[in-house]
């Protein structure tokens, strides 16, 4: 009976869309954008979710309303996984280090990202007239933005764009397809964190649609090879505390590297939490992973920066940026390394994880 009745909801969930987007919402995003070209930004560093909410976004734009766009990203796409998503499934982001000119736009969109961050390009001299994005909120109550959709129980904001473009009534297959669903897979790491019916029915829809050979260039793309040296660094330099793994970096290649290290120590037997950080340009990057039930990565990390620098996050998977200026990395390595082992209630100095014995 429960398996029967688990298959019959799964299969209502490929047929049904449990909160589609009404004509009235598609209708007031219409007026935010705009005559055109609208600016479309997303945070530094894309991710996979960044870079497909965008590029869907554009298309919604050019044919639900024949409304034309530019697609920018700032910052470094350093995993090969992205780089081979930007290669092959959506070209159409140009990089820019900076943009000197607004002018020419009727509107700027924020996707996967907010005004007040402080992780896009776009300083706070310029209000953005678009913001789709599924975390925390951290617009003030008094910044007036044209057009607002902020749902933070869903998993990606890949989920939130393939509502949009099913609302107009356009066709999603092909790279459309295959870049969404890839954007919602790696941000709720295939549905095994905190999603909703809307991001398991915008799954399996987006699943029937994909093009297999080209997500198969993206999840299999080859690593040179400094990306197994970095990875024996880390190792090397990751200690356990516990219940707590950290691993500090100095300069690295990839801006993207503290969470490809926190994804794979967040598995290490009896961890609930694993903190990653490293030095890239002037910034330290960091990325936070914890186990689905404790703690709770988005609180943590703010508790950890607090003062220091940017952060948020989720359930179980959180990031931050600390601009180092004129103090010295290892202080405020060391300064994070107390906080977080504060929050975790565990004690210094650690073991070296390569020399921990099997339990």
């Amino acid at each position: 009976m429960t398996n029967n009745f688990a298959l019959e909801r799964k299969l209502t969930l490929i047929t049904h869309n449990p909160n589609p987007i009404d004509e009235l919402t598609l209708e007031k995003l219409r007026e935010a954008a705009g005559k055109g070209p609208v600016l479309i930004l997303t945070h530094h560093n894309p991710d996979p979710d960044g870079l497909a909410s965008g590029y869907a976004l554009s298309i919604l734009l050019k044919k639900a309303w024949g409304i034309q766009s530019r697609l920018i990203y700032t910052g470094l796409v350093g995993r090969v996984e992205n780089r081979a998503m930007l290669k092959y499934l959506t070209p159409e982001w140009q990089k820019q280090k900076t943009i000197r000119k607004f002018d020419p736009y009727s509107a700027i969109a924020l996707v996967d990202t907010q005004a007040g961050c402080g992780n896009h390009i776009l300083s706070k001299k310029f209000r953005p007239s678009i913001v789709i994005d599924h975390h925390q909120s951290v617009l003030g109550s008094g910044e007036y933005i044209k057009y607002v959709d902020i749902r933070t129980e869903i998993g990606a904001t890949s989920t939130m764009l393939f509502q949009y473009l099913e609302a107009a009534g356009i066709e999603i297959h092909g790279r459309l397809a295959t870049a969404l669903f890839y954007g919602l897979k790696t941000d709720t790491r295939g549905l095994s964190r905190s999603t909703t019916s809307s991001d398991e029915y915008a799954y399996f829809k987006l699943l029937s649609n994909v093009d297999h050979h080209k997500l198969s260039q993206v999840e299999q793309a080859q690593l040179p090879p400094v990306y197994f040296r970095a990875f024996d660094n880390a190792l090397r330099s990751t200690r356990v505390y516990g219940k707590a793994v950290i691993t500090v970096l100095e300069q690295m290649h990839s801006p993207d590297l503290p969470a490809e290290i926190a994804d794979l120590l967040i598995r290490l037997s009896g961890i609930k939490a694993a903190l990653c950080m490293g030095q890239y340009n002037d910034t330290l990057n960091l990325s936070l992973r914890t186990t689905p039930l404790y703690p709770y990565a988005g609180s943590l990390i703010h508790q950890v920066l607090d003062g220091l620098g940017m952060a948020g996050g989720h359930r179980v998977m959180a990031g931050g940026q600390v601009p180092i200026g004129k103090t010295a990395p290892n202080t405020i390595e060391a300064e994070i390394t107390v906080r977080f082992l504060q929050a975790m209630g565990e004690k210094g100095p650690g073991k070296p994880l390569l020399s921990v014995k099997e339990t």
